[in-house]
């Protein structure tokens, strides 16, 4: 029986979801897509996120997460907001991922409505089967959608691509559909070349090579994955942030043409915000507040006392910077 669905349609409907970018490519082992992570977690580049070194077969080779997989359909999806020009004082700058409602839910949902929407264009009897991640699983996503074509890996280690910038979520869904795959070509999407601008901008030269990027000195690990402490000369150099960083990605001379998010539930006022007032967090003294606050976004992972600790560091540096003047 012939199945009655094409790339085309597939990116079609896609597009009709809700998603902003959609290429096709095949679950094959990426050679140096998998040498590059193991040489990463040899280094320990990791820090403490031991569960990402445990997966590390699953991640190399997508056909271990589902064995009948032919195609793996990449989506992307932007959340750009733009910033403020200035942090009120008594409260830290919140990244813009995690501003409006949880990506992951929101992510989750609309994979969902598009597997039941090609699931529509096949045949009764046909069994296909699919599987979807959203950043959480094991997959080498951005080396993903680089063969997708989605766009190239820039020196920050962001997937870049010519329309969003690195401003887009991405999520994958391995499916048993054998569909025609893009050709990546990642010059399309721009380059790096000699631009050192993210490298040179990251406080805490988190950035140590090409590509890489130690985790254990991104203010992103250091706010959200709650190590025990921030060691001193990082948690100076976090300013006013108070979870997660886009420092790297605020100065990409390939993110000037960013385009505001249209998806609603990722705008501002649908969750925490781009602030959250510092004096507030550490005065919480029940998860209930915490949860009051920051339920159904991205700021419960770093449950009340990581914020209540990030919060402590941001109300320590604005002090110093007051002195200063």
């Amino acid at each position: 029986m012939v199945i009655m669905i094409t790339a085309s349609i597939v990116k079609q409907l896609a597009k009709s979801s809700g998603f902003d970018l959609c290429g096709i490519t095949t679950p094959d082992i990426i050679p140096e897509a998998k040498l590059s992570f193991e040489r990463w977690i040899a280094k320990g580049y990791h820090a403490d996120m031991e569960w990402i070194a445990r997966n590390a077969g699953r991640r190399t080779d997508p056909t271990k997460c589902l064995e009948s997989a032919k195609s793996i359909i990449v989506l992307g999806l932007n959340y750009y907001q733009p910033n403020s020009k200035g942090i009120p004082r008594g409260c830290g700058r919140v990244a813009r991922y995690a501003r409006g409602r949880d990506y992951h839910k929101v992510i989750e949902r609309m994979t969902r409505h598009l597997i039941e929407r090609i699931s529509e264009h096949l045949p009764i009897i046909e069994k296909t089967d699919f599987f979807s991640y959203v950043d959480y699983g094991p997959m080498l996503e951005r080396a993903y959608g680089v063969k997708a074509d989605l766009g190239f890996i820039g020196k920050n280690s962001m997937l870049i691509n010519r329309e969003y910038g690195s401003w887009f979520f991405i999520a994958e869904i391995l499916t048993s559909l054998e569909l025609e795959i893009d050709i990546a070509t990642p010059s399309r999407h721009g380059g790096c070349v000699d631009c050192t601008a993210c490298i040179d901008a990251c406080p805490t030269n988190a950035i140590v090579s090409d590509g890489v990027v130690d985790a254990g000195r991104c203010i992103s690990y250091l706010t959200i994955e709650r190590p025990e402490s921030i060691p001193k000369e990082y948690a100076e150099q976090m300013g006013s942030l108070i979870f997660g960083c886009d420092i790297c990605q605020s100065v990409c001379p390939l993110n000037v043409r960013a385009k505001q998010a249209l998806q609603k539930e990722f705008l501002p006022e649908r969750g925490v915000g781009e602030f959250v007032d510092t004096e507030v967090v550490c005065k919480m003294q029940s998860r209930d507040e915490f949860l009051k606050l920051t339920a159904g976004t991205p700021l419960t992972r770093s449950r009340l006392e990581g914020l209540q600790k990030n919060a402590r560091i941001v109300i320590e540096n604005q002090k110093h910077e007051t002195d200063k003047r």
